[in-house]
């Protein structure tokens, strides 16, 4: 299928036993995003495993040039096109049926923050057309951050189909937050 542009990471390097994808703009998933830039993603290590605990769980940042804001109406348009694209893809690529209307996204109430960091809680319905072409509800905690002296912005999700209070959770957080502070923050210090 060919999506991954293996390189060395820029924002995602870690967790380091995660696999690491990254992938310019345009996506050859989602070509209609009209983005420059790149995303970096960190797969957990039984992301493709239905029976693990860490199934379908990873992290992702896109780097998005030129663009110092994104409304929730443009982020639902942007994860919609990504996951109905992604689906899409994979899909064909399996020979399997393609019926992108049961692909869904929700935001949640957004979380409030005094800085210009917007946060939200999201949820997708996909199906994993990676595995077993079910349906999976996929638990997503997303910011958005701008790029101070760059003129763009970031946005860092963590995603897992476990309840957000379980275990797999903490590991995603502190994850996010360490990306946050010290790769973030050094590159836009640069």
């Amino acid at each position: 299928m060919g999506f991954s542009q293996e390189s060395t990471p820029i924002i995602l390097d870690g967790p380091e036993d995660w696999k690491y994808e990254k992938i310019d703009f345009p996506l050859d998933f989602a070509p209609s995003l009209p983005y420059e830039g790149f995303e970096e993603l960190r797969f957990a290590p039984g992301m493709f495993d239905i029976e693990s605990s860490t199934y379908f769980t990873y992290l992702f940042v896109l780097s998005i040039q030129n663009k110092e804001e994104l409304s929730k109406s443009e982020l639902k348009t942007l994860l919609s096109k990504y996951y109905k694209g992604l689906y899409s893809a994979v899909a064909a690529s399996k020979k399997m049926e393609i019926d992108t209307s049961q692909i869904k996204v929700h935001f949640g109430e957004l979380k409030k923050s005094s800085s210009p960091t917007k946060n939200y809680s999201v949820q997708i319905d996909f199906i994993d057309c990676f595995t077993n072409g079910q349906n999976v509800l996929l638990n997503m905690e997303l910011e958005v951050i701008p790029k101070k002296q760059l003129k763009g912005l970031y946005v860092l999700s963590i995603v897992s189909p476990q309840s957000n209070q379980s275990v797999i959770w903490k590991e995603l957080r502190e994850a996010k937050e360490k990306i946050k502070l010290q790769k973030i923050m050094l590159i836009e210090n640069r």
